[in-house]
């Protein structure tokens, strides 16, 4: 008998349980027990992203909610999950052929078939962590590539991962649906089964065909390397295979060690796909996902995750819940990538008033002060940019000019989002904290300087440009 995983039974999801505690649970009981469970947590945004977005893809094709407000609000009352319709949903998955075995001949579990002309050579099952250096450059190769192993566990979940965060790589590998892997966003509840209901939303909100092609899972038709795809279903481009992946198991069933791994589908990328989870941003050449950026930090780009037309769909749609909770708890999942590098994974947590999304006057406020922000830490860098200052201590001053300029937006937000709130009264207090500030760190340089060197920076015309962008700010903001 050959090697077997059942995904549905044995343990993969790595939860906490309600007292914090790590463990791994299969996919039946961990929908069984998600009221019960924090969250998914592992050490990878990536591969914890990952595992979050195919849970909510299962659901969706189990549950079908329609109505955004009616149906997932109904979800949310229920307090769990309705095993029985997910058993029920599981019988006709079978019916069709579908197999939850990781390792099923057949039909091995989210994976294609060998096939001799594209499945040439097995790789090592860690080519499928992008973290890890690899590439012919030997010297950005880890030669212990070849020595690591997985439990099937773990390679289901790097098999996700893999195919979630893809970029165009070297042999012209496509990359995602998304292009680029861009921001991803989910709303954290209290619970796992909130955040994954919150994940979801009502399929009259798809402008796309939901279900066909089915899901991959029970989609039998054979991923053909490099074919392109114009169009896709919501349920399909959720879990796009932009790579063909097959396990490879040992003997035994308990290790993987290596992996095909070729060219999936070309998705030719249109302003079509719109990601439930993604935020994008709306510019006079069209609408683009967000994606990280050494250069953007997330305050500075709030607006994106505010605005209707530009915030993920998850978050539009539960402004329009009717919940309790005034604040969303949104945690954004991103990866800088650099064409087929991988630069660094991030998640950040954000608490945002409910009352924020949509509101134009607060959206107003945030740009007007992210840009004050930015023009006052340009300049700053600028006044700095002389022979006798270095370059890091240049940037060194602006980020803690920055710094301090998110404190203060992040502790404004509850206060802007209220009806009737002085928004004008309050930009002109915090312009002025601003430049206070962006003077404090001029005037910190200044003083870690030589005593001639303070005079004659001092008296530079470099020095005095500060003053005159902080006197410009003032009257452009009186008019």
């Amino acid at each position: 008998m050959g090697a077997s995983f059942d995904i549905l039974r044995k343990p993969w999801v790595p939860v906490l349980d309600a007292a914090g505690q790590k463990m791994e649970l299969g996919l039946l009981e961990t929908l069984e027990r998600a009221h019960e469970l924090q969250a998914i947590q592992t050490a990878s945004p990536m591969e914890e992203y990952s595992v979050y977005r195919f849970l909510i893809v299962f659901l969706m094709d189990a549950l079908r909610p329609e109505d955004g407000e009616e149906d997932i609000g109904g979800l949310l009352e229920a307090e769990q999950f309705d095993m029985e319709a997910i058993q029920d949903y599981l019988t006709q998955c079978r019916k069709e052929g579908v197999s939850f075995d990781l390792f099923d001949e057949a039909r091995p579990f989210l994976q294609t078939t060998y096939v001799e002309a594209w499945d040439r050579e097995a790789k090592p099952v860690s080519t499928l962590d992008y973290t890890i250096p690899n590439g012919n450059n030997h010297i950005h190769f880890d030669h212990r590539r070849n020595e690591i192993s997985y439990t099937p566990g773990k390679a289901l979940r790097m098999l996700l991962t893999a195919q979630n965060f893809c970029t165009a790589g070297a042999q012209s590998y496509p990359s995602n649906v998304n292009g680029a892997p861009p921001w991803f966003a989910l709303i954290q509840g209290e619970t796992l089964f909130q955040t994954l209901v919150l994940g979801m939303i009502g399929t009259d909100e798809i402008l796309l065909s939901f279900d066909e092609p089915p899901v991959l899972w029970r989609n039998k038709k054979e991923i053909t390397a490099k074919q392109e795809v114009a169009k896709t279903s919501w349920l399909y481009g959720m879990l796009f295979p932009a790579r063909r992946i097959h396990l490879l198991p040992d003997e035994t069933g308990e290790r993987v060690s290596e992996v095909y791994l070729s060219q999936g589908l070309n998705y030719v990328v249109t302003n079509v796909w719109k990601d439930p989870h993604v935020p994008y941003r709306t510019t006079d050449k069209g609408r683009f996902n967000w994606k990280p950026n050494d250069d953007e930090t997330i305050w500075r780009n709030l607006t994106y995750l505010l605005d209707e037309k530009d915030t993920p769909q998850i978050v539009e749609q539960r402004k329009h819940l009717n919940l309790d909770e005034a604040t969303i708890h949104l945690v954004l999942y991103g990866v800088q990538t650099n064409k087929a590098s991988y630069l660094r994974q991030q998640r950040h947590d954000l608490r945002l008033p409910v009352q924020l999304i949509g509101n134009e006057p607060a959206e107003r406020f945030i740009h007007r002060y992210i840009e004050r922000a930015e023009q006052l830490g340009k300049a700053l860098y600028l006044s700095l940019n002389q022979e006798e200052i270095s370059k890091e201590t240049r940037v060194e001053a602006q980020q803690r000019f920055y710094g301090v300029c998110e404190q203060i937006l992040w502790a404004l937000l509850d206060t802007i989002s209220q009806p009737g709130a002085d928004l004008n009264e309050l930009f002109q207090q915090k312009r002025e904290e601003m430049i206070r500030e962006v003077l404090a760190q001029a005037d910190r340089v200044l003083e870690d300087q030589t005593l001639r060197g303070r005079t004659i920076l001092a008296s530079g015309e470099k020095w005095k440009s500060l003053w005159k962008e902080c006197e410009k700010i003032r009257k452009e903001d009186a008019r």
